[in-house]
C-alpha cells in the first residue's frame, strides 16, 4: 500500500489566517512562525515552504488584513 501525501488545502492562506489571529491577540511581534504553524494545524517546517521569513508572513498578513 503506497503512502499518501498529506494534503492541507490552502496551507499558505491558513498560515496567514493563523498569523492574523495571533496578531490580533498578541501583536505583530508577539508570536513565532512555529506558533503560526500550530494555529494552522501543521508542523513548523511547513511554514518554510511558503514564507522565507517571519517578516514575509507578517507582511502578507498585513497586506490581506
Amino acid at each position: 500500500m503506497a503512502k499518501q501525501g498529506y494534503h492541507h488545502g490552502n496551507l499558505r492562506q491558513s498560515l496567514v489566517d493563523g498569523a492574523l489571529n495571533l496578531i490580533e491577540t498578541r501583536g505583530p511581534a508577539g508570536f513565532t512562525r512555529s506558533q503560526a504553524a500550530k494555529s494552522a494545524g501543521v508542523t513548523p517546517a511547513a511554514v518554510y515552504r511558503h514564507f522565507a521569513g517571519r517578516d514575509v508572513l507578517i507582511s502578507e498578513a498585513a497586506r490581506q488584513g
